[in-house]
């Protein structure tokens, strides 16, 4: 019986060594489930270390051994379902322009919109070459002045007592207006000065409605802005134009609103023919003379050019000239530029 308790307290020896290497053990093996009991000359195990007695060591010890190195990862397994997405982060910095793209087709020019504020006068220009000296001072009588209200007047010249000499800005009827066309003869025919997309290719027609040649030299083709009523381009005529011909001149004249075309005899400034177009002008300024473009009734400001279809203003029927715009003029979707007119079929 001795010996027993003795063999007993040997192995309770050996096992409170081991509980006191484990005892001393890793982290891992302190966490794990321990035996406690309480040794003096045996083991006594007990719930807890507060159940051993004055002169018996608590003894613990793991129920399982220290825990051993991890094994080799097992095999992924299949994916979770997705989680919702996250919030958007920040925007990123902008990219760097890429190159520009071919350019694109030229749309049609659009309608002319209404003409601008005049703008502010330019400075004078040169002063021009020094007329021939005068005669006497009676060479001023009847020429042109301006009078202290703007009006028009001419100088009168008057000698008084003691020979001083006057010099008179009167009043009076303004001069006599261009004499009238003569009857046939050289009529503009035919114009085109609006085009579809950009404006080119435009022309002014004449036409010798008579039965024989008639010479073109020294006269004029005018155009006309209406905004001012003054004169923008002209072209010189020369030579003769065969009864029954045409003479198309290539120039561009205005879209504006309104605008005109007159036919001059740059010698006797005689008005051969007039056209007021998109509107009317009554006092075209044409080498210092005045002149009304407006033949009989105005064509309708609404008769015009177009830029969305070709064609042109012509009189119908061709040459036809009764002295009234609203009747001789009409639009027309045929040009006959240097031929007869045709009416719009």
């Amino acid at each position: 019986m001795h010996v027993r308790t003795i063999a007993v307290g040997l192995v309770a020896l050996g096992l409170a060594g081991g509980a006191a290497a484990l005892a001393t053990g890793s982290a891992t093996s302190r966490q794990q489930e321990t035996i406690t009991a309480c040794q003096k000359n045996f083991l006594r195990v007990v719930s807890d270390a507060t159940k051993c007695r004055k002169g018996e060591r608590v003894v613990t010890w793991s129920k399982q051994g220290q825990v051993g190195p991890a094994g080799p990862a097992g095999p992924m397994g299949e994916a979770g379902p997705a989680g919702a997405r996250g919030p958007a982060g920040p925007a990123g910095s902008a990219g760097p322009v890429g190159p520009a793209g071919p350019a694109g087709a030229v749309g049609p020019a659009g309608a002319m919109g209404p003409a601008g504020a005049a703008g502010q006068a330019g400075p004078a220009g040169p002063r021009g070459p020094q007329g021939p000296p005068l005669a006497s001072l009676d060479a001023l009588e009847g020429s042109a002045c301006a009078r202290q209200d703007g009006s028009a007047g001419t100088v009168d010249v008057s000698t008084g007592a003691g020979g001083v000499i006057a010099l008179t800005c009167a009043g009076g009827a303004p001069p006599p207006p261009p004499p009238p066309p003569p009857p046939g003869g050289l009529v503009i025919n035919e114009i085109d000065y609006d085009q579809v997309g950009a404006d080119s290719g435009g022309f002014v027609e004449i036409a010798n409605t008579t039965a024989a040649a008639i010479s073109i030299d020294g006269l004029a083709l005018v155009l006309v802005n209406g905004g001012d009523g003054q004169e923008y381009a002209r072209v010189a005529l020369t030579g003769s134009l065969a009864a029954g011909a045409y003479l198309a001149l290539d120039i561009e004249a205005q879209n504006g609103a309104p605008d005109g075309v007159a036919l001059i005899d740059t010698a006797s400034k005689a008005l051969l023919d007039a056209f007021s177009y998109e509107g009317e002008i009554r006092a075209a300024v044409i080498d210092g003379q005045t002149y009304d473009l407006v033949e009989g009734a105005a064509l309708d400001a609404t008769v015009v050019d177009s830029n969305t279809v070709a064609g042109s203003l012509s009189r119908i029927p061709n040459g036809r000239d009764s002295n009234n715009a609203a009747t001789d003029w009409a639009f027309t979707t045929t040009l006959t530029k240097g031929a007869a007119n045709v009416a719009s079929s």
